[in-house]
Parts: C-alpha cells; structure tokens; sequence
C-alpha cells in the first residue's frame, strides 16, 4: 500500500489492496511476469478512493506481454476505486485497459469505464486506434451533436474518437477478458494452465456483477427465481428498481 497522506475510509483501503492482490494472482497464473500492482491512496469524494495500478515513481506502469520470449505489447491496469453509493461495497469509479506495442505511445486499442460520464457517451466504451476514411467521412457527416462538435472544433475525425459501447454499468468486459483476447490474437506467451485461472477469474467477476445487477432490479430477479420454481418471500417495503442504472448507456 502507498499513500498520498490523504485520509480515506480504511476498510476502502482493505478492500482495494485485496482486489489489487487479487487482480495480480491472476495475471501471474496468465502470463509471464513479476510486476504488480498496489493501491495508491488519493483524496476524494466519500471517504476518499483508490488508485490500483503498477505505481512508479513517474506514473502508472505497464505488464510487459511477450511473444516467443520477445517483449512486444504492454498491458496498462488501472482502476479508481471506491465504496458505492450503499458504503457496503467496494465500487469501480474508472479503469482504463490498454494494449500497447512495445514502444508506442498510442494503444492499439483501449478499453476504458467511467462511472459518472457526459451524457450521450457509454460508461463502458472501447476505442480502437486505427484508421479507415469511410469511418472518418461519417463521423462527420451529421449535422447535429458530436459530428457539429468536431465541426466547431475544426476537429479531424479519426476512428480512435469513437466509443464503442460495452454493455453498460454491469455487463462491461473484464480483465480475464482481455487477458484471453491477447492471448488468443496475438499468441502472447503464458504460463501453465492459463486458462483455468482465465475462466476462474471470469466466473468471479460475473458472480460480482450478477449480484449488483440484482441489487439493480431485485423485483425482476425474483421474478426470475420464480420461474425457476423458487419460493421468494419479498420485504415489508421492497427496494425499487435502480432505473438509471438499467437505463445507462
């Protein structure tokens, strides 16, 4: 654990280093690596929150990936963590996956989440930094919202300006995710029996998510249950749906 000296909510702080530690067992049972990452304490809203990355003295690192023994992409992690809004879980903030080659200073493509983000763009998003002209010619075509902004700006388009959206709040890719993805494209190399912690480590996430989701919309997960011949017995006063949280795109 390293600190700012800021003062912060120390199950906050207990919580993030597990889930660094957690994060990092798992890509030490993918890939060939010593790195690590930590919890950095910085100040904020709700008792504070938590940076979770490779933390260097110049910034956040990256995991070296290698191909036939040869280091040619780096993986940047990086998660603000907090408790949510109940004080009862630990919550992501924001995290930023990118997949880099080696020595480049654009990633290839990034996958990226944003808790709180502008209306109008996905608080789960993947950017691809590439180039196709029939892409670029129709990001600028509509004369109304981001493509009248571009214009205001004098802005070029360029296809890395565009937000994919993946799956919203709940439904995001996870880490083990993209671990598989350059495993599987790329041939990066990995240690004995990869995918078991790959597959353990996306099973765990799903479980989380399953479990926000519910908390979301506990009327349709009893309606769920129902149809599968449970028996759900609801509380004196039933929480409501989550709307905006079923609705955000």
């Amino acid at each position: 654990m390293k600190t700012d000296g800021a003062a912060v909510d120390p199950d906050l702080i207990a919580r993030a280093s597990a889930f660094a530690d957690d994060i990092t067992s798992r890509l030490h049972r993918v890939v060939k690596t010593e790195k690590s990452l930590s919890a950095l304490l910085m100040p904020g809203r709700n008792g504070g929150r938590v940076m979770v990355g490779i933390v260097e003295d110049d910034g956040f690192g990256t995991f070296p990936l290698y191909i036939d023994d040869k280091h040619r992409l780096d993986l940047l992690l990086k998660f603000n963590c907090c408790m949510d809004s109940s004080g009862k879980h630990l919550a992501t903030d924001a995290s930023w996956f990118h997949i880099t080659a080696k020595g480049d200073k654009a990633p290839l493509f990034r996958f990226e989440y944003v808790r709180d983000f502008q209306t109008g763009l996905p608080c789960a998003h993947l950017h691809v930094h590439g180039h196709r002209d029939e892409f670029a010619f129709a990001m600028q075509e509509g004369g109304r919202g981001r493509p009248k902004a571009r214009k205001r700006r004098h802005e070029v388009p360029r296809l890395a300006k565009f937000h994919f959206p993946l799956g919203g709040h709940r439904f995001r890719p996870c880490v083990e995710d993209i671990l598989q993805a350059v495993v599987e494209e790329f041939c990066v190399d990995t240690v004995d029996r990869w995918r078991d912690a790959v597959e353990e480590g996306r099973e765990n996430w799903r479980r989380l998510q399953l479990l926000a989701a519910v908390r979301d919309a506990p009327s349709i997960a009893a309606e769920g249950l129902e149809a599968l011949n449970y028996k759900v017995v609801p509380p004196d006063s039933p929480p409501a749906v989550n709307q905006s949280r079923m609705r955000a795109y």
